[in-house]
């Protein structure tokens, strides 16, 4: 009997315990109720996109696909991020707009409009500095002229450097070495939506061997395996491949390596890696789905690179005959940088090597007359960031045409870059990377060095001379 009564005991125990229960989920339904009317409906509501956004933007002249004729008066319809239509004449309305829709009218009508200009070659942690004045005594010390002490402060420089590269009107940038983390933060800011800057496609530090042109190692580390891949420093085909990889990891999307010395670290022309080591290099960029560039002065070292694959030869003064014929059979791309030699950016000396090795080589003009698959590149970085458009005036002055010279920073660096379905045209479909000048650049290719007007991935950045704010603060999550 006790027994029984126990059990009736823990059974209605637990009755109580479930209606209980009940009664607060039921309490809890009814206040969730009651507060999701409150919700807002708008952004960031739960399960609901923000609502489309459309940009009508009226070009007086429409250059959509460098290398083909530009046309008059003609409208780009953007939808969000990217290029909905390009039409005929000035729209006012976009058939079909869903409910909720904006819709903003950019009145270029007397513009000059084409796609986002691409330097394929830029350093964003650093400019030239006081402390140049090492390279021009000649000696060396572990940290570059101008190179920051901290990746803190590398990160800090990125941030302005990037945006003034953005509000020149270059909306993607290739950064060919900086260090593990600086240009990776800014990047990733970029990114994550945090910052409005140009798209970054990053090497992180550059592969170099020990006491070569890039080896940044503190004389105290050199023995330190941990410092030594943090700073891409390598010997022999085993190291470099790690060196590789470990950028890989770090989240590097291109990898660059330095394949002779260089003017800025006072380490000479000539070759420093052996051909295994760029075959290791290479072969491993490949095998991790990157791309690989080499800086490279030597017309030893340039043919080299060129056996082991490389996908573009960074400089390139001493280019040679032979190795332009190579470098046209497989397709690899020649960045000149005619900004980093000529005038020379880090020496202030009268006369100064750089200028006399690119005036008598000529490999630019060379390289152009053959037909080379040339992209737009400065080393900005080597002088200040926001002056990268005067590389237009230098390859125009040495003999390339306007046309393809805004086809090298557009067409032409997005197919090395392998983004050429995303950027590089305004056609539908594609990013909405779109800049703005006053005048026509195909007849006075100096008018690319003040872009007014510059939207990148259908975000303006830069409207009538002047700067959006740089930074957003999305609402803390709770």
């Amino acid at each position: 009997m006790r027994m029984q009564a126990h059990r009736h005991v823990n059974q209605a125990t637990r009755d109580v315990r479930t209606y209980m229960k009940s009664c607060l989920v039921a309490a809890l339904l009814c206040l969730y109720m009651a507060v999701l009317p409150a919700q807002p409906a708008g952004v960031g509501a739960p399960g609901q996109p923000p609502p489309d956004r459309y940009l009508l933007i009226h070009a007086g002249t429409l250059l959509a696909v460098p290398g083909t004729s530009p046309r008059a008066g003609m409208t780009v319809v953007v939808r969000n991020d990217r290029i909905a239509a390009v039409e005929p004449g000035y729209l006012s309305t976009v058939a079909g707009m869903p409910p909720g829709a904006t819709l903003q009218v950019i009145d270029l009508s007397d513009r000059f409009v084409l796609p986002g200009l691409m330097d394929a070659h830029v350093h964003l942690w650093h400019e030239p500095s006081f402390s140049r004045h090492r390279a021009e005594r000649g000696d060396r010390h572990p940290l570059w002229p101008g190179v920051p002490g901290t990746s803190a402060e590398g990160a800090v420089n990125a941030m302005v450097y990037a945006r003034r590269n953005l509000a020149a009107g270059f909306t993607t940038l290739r950064d060919l070495g900086s260090d593990d983390e600086a240009v990776f933060a800014v990047r990733n800011a970029i990114n994550a939506g945090r910052m409005i800057g140009p798209r970054i496609l990053l090497a992180g530090s550059s592969i170099a061997v020990t006491g070569g042109h890039g080896d940044s190692t503190p004389m105290g580390q050199t023995a330190d395996a941990s410092a030594r891949l943090a700073n891409g420093t390598c010997d022999g085909p085993m190291e470099c491949r790690k060196a590789v990889r470990y950028q890989y990891k770090l989240g590097a999307d291109v990898i660059k390596f330095t394949s002779t010395g260089g003017f800025g670290s006072n380490t000479g022309l000539e070759p420093q890696l052996f051909p295994d080591e760029i075959q290791a290099i290479v072969s491993t960029a490949h095998l991790v789905g990157l791309k690989a560039a080499a800086h490279a002065y030597s017309p030893v070292a340039i043919k080299e690179a060129v056996r082991a694959g490389v996908d573009s030869i960074e400089h390139g003064f001493l280019l040679d005959d032979e190795g332009i014929a190579m470098m046209k059979k497989a397709g690899t791309f020649l960045v000149p940088t005619l900004s980093a030699s000529y005038p020379p950016p880090i020496f202030r000396i009268p006369d100064p090597p750089s200028v006399k090795l690119r005036n008598q080589y000529r490999a630019f003009e060379r390289a152009y007359a053959a037909g080379l698959k040339i992209a737009f590149g400065t080393d900005a970085g080597t002088f200040a960031h926001g002056s990268n458009a005067k590389e237009f005036g230098l390859m125009v002055g040495f003999g390339m045409t306007p046309m393809d010279a805004i086809r090298s920073a557009t067409v032409m660096t997005a197919e090395l870059f392998g983004i050429s379905a995303e950027a590089g045209t305004i056609e539908a479909g594609k990013l909405a990377d779109i800049v703005a000048v006053q005048g026509n650049p195909l007849e006075n290719i100096a008018v690319l060095g003040n872009v007014d007007f510059v939207m990148k991935s259908g975000r303006i950045a830069r409207q009538d001379g002047r700067m959006t704010e740089p930074f957003s603060y999305p609402p803390v999550s709770e």
